[in-house]
């Protein structure tokens, strides 16, 4: 593989969004058209990670030769950010999709949170190259408890997006190569 100066990513701005399970990835990755939603305002210090579970290689053998073949478990992914808006929309996400509108005006928490699911797109822009990450179906729900340390810094619910295999697809998510934002 040649170096490619090119590809690599400073991420300069973003955005996450949602659209209801099925919905095709943006053909605009600048400006995602209708029914692609922004989740709102994100975290500055972080951006996103991704982590995984499973993906155990186990070494299978005869008695000639101890390690013919290796299978490896199914391997699932969370992709992870952090939400700093408070809105409705927002804490549904972090608090379940099933979360109740009180007459007040309030919100209750559900005691058995549903996670929501809805098709997934995050959009990095880096100078004039563009990199996201979309995923047709994905449970979004929280990825960890929340905490406010201080009064100098904006509080944020940490959100988990685990993509989810969608009709046919042998895929759970998509990720585009670094390219130019203009065709």
């Amino acid at each position: 593989m040649a170096l490619n100066d090119n590809a690599t990513l400073v991420i300069g701005s973003g955005n996450y969004l949602t659209a209801p399970t099925g919905t095709a990835m943006a053909v605009d990755l600048t400006a995602p058209a209708d029914p692609w939603e922004p989740v709102g305002h994100t975290s500055l210090e972080d951006i996103f990670g991704i982590t995984s579970e499973g993906g155990e290689a186990t070494t299978i053998g005869t008695l000639q030769n101890k390690t013919l073949r290796t299978s490896y478990s199914a391997r699932t992914e969370t992709i992870t950010f952090t939400l700093q808006q408070f809105d409705k929309p927002a804490l549904k996400l972090f608090y379940g999709s099933n979360m109740e509108e009180l007459a007040d005006g309030t919100v209750g928490v559900p005691t058995d949170p549903t996670p929501t699911v809805c098709a997934f797109l995050a959009i990095f822009i880096d100078g004039e190259n563009v990199f996201a990450i979309y995923a047709p179906k994905a449970e979004i729900y929280r990825a960890d408890d929340l905490e406010v340390g201080d009064t100098e810094t904006l509080a944020g619910m940490p959100l988990g997006v685990k993509p989810m295999q969608h009709g046919t697809n042998k895929w759970t998510y998509a990720i585009t190569p670094l390219g130019s934002v203009t065709p």
